[in-house]
């Protein structure tokens, strides 16, 4: 978010940026004319998004960005893909993305959002309660007697938070299993996800470049951003098969086939939702601020503009 600051030519001479907390805040900030931008969605109340459509300075757009969860495939119940596979097909991702977070979020049934150039990422899984009820019970959990208490990690937010309260709901619902939930300050959950402390953790990814590449290769063995325990030498080989492929067709079908194999058959993750991002500023008094699929803007691209009095 940015303050009124100082400009000179047009151009931006200085640029106040407000650290605030909540949504509500930031919103109030802006209508009230402390602040000319909003930067993020999360600082703007969700339960007002459907009303701000329509206005013209409301600015959705999608991002390279994904929200999902992850499991700790190194403790037990998840080191078994019957009850990662279970617990992920009972999920109501599109209760979400109407009730929560507003904003016209697509559901992901993949890691990779749609929209890179070429590629096209693999249909995932469906909602099948079902199945899901099935897979349980031949691992060993009819009608979720005998799971293990577990829960659920997030880093301290009203959306993280309802969303967890949400998923909470569904797997007591549908499956019988009782869920925890677990939030921590951010440098504390980021141990937590450094080190395994955690059974599901709530996660999300944002592009570094336009390629499916920047989300895949998170969860080679032994990446930085892996955080699940899992390895699988076939992913492994498909990802280093990729990225020694000359032909961007050749290329995009072998990452396909290694993101089919990470979101349908061994889930150490569950994507839930792409992002989609929402500028708020007035566009009769800015100009270089756009929708853009890595939410890049560049500051020194934004101009005033002249505004043009009547005679």
């Amino acid at each position: 978010m940015v303050q009124r600051g100082s400009f000179d030519g047009g151009g931006l001479s200085r640029i106040d940026a407000l650290a605030v907390a909540r949504a509500s805040t930031a919103f109030n900030l802006y209508c009230s004319g402390q602040a000319d931008l909003l930067l993020d969605k999360g600082m703007i109340p969700s339960l007002i998004l459907p009303q701000l459509r329509g206005r013209p300075d409301f600015h959705p757009g999608p991002l390279l960005a994904t929200y999902f969860y992850r499991f700790n495939v190194t403790r037990a119940p998840f080191k078994d893909p019957r009850v990662r596979r279970a617990l992920a097909l009972a999920i109501d991702k599109e209760a979400i993305t109407e009730k929560i977070t507003r904003g016209g979020e697509p559901i992901a049934q993949a890691l990779t959002p749609c929209g890179i150039s070429g590629y096209q990422p693999p249909e995932g899984l469906s909602r099948d309660v079902e199945a899901a009820r099935g897979l349980l019970r031949q691992a060993g959990y009819p009608d979720g007697r005998g799971f293990p208490r577990v829960s659920i990690l997030y880093n301290k937010s009203e959306l993280n938070e309802q969303i967890a309260v949400e998923i909470q709901a569904q797997w007591k619902r549908e499956l019988g299993i009782e869920v925890d939930l677990r939030n921590q300050e951010w440098a504390t959950y980021l141990r937590s996800l450094d080190t395994l402390d955690f059974d599901i953790a709530r996660s999300s990814w944002v592009g570094d470049y336009d390629d499916p590449n920047t989300f895949l290769d998170c969860f080679v063995t032994d990446r930085g951003n892996n955080r699940t325990g899992w390895s699988n030498p076939q992913y492994d080989s498909l990802l280093a098969s990729a990225l020694a492929e000359p032909n961007p067709t050749s290329r995009f079908k072998i990452l396909q086939k290694a993101e089919t194999l990470l979101v349908t058959e061994a889930l150490p993750i569950f994507p839930i939702y792409h992002f989609v991002g929402c500028l708020m500023f007035d566009p009769s008094r800015w100009d270089g601020l756009y929708p853009n699929l890595l939410d890049e803007h560049p500051f020194a691209e934004i101009q005033r503009r002249e505004i043009q009095s009547s005679k």
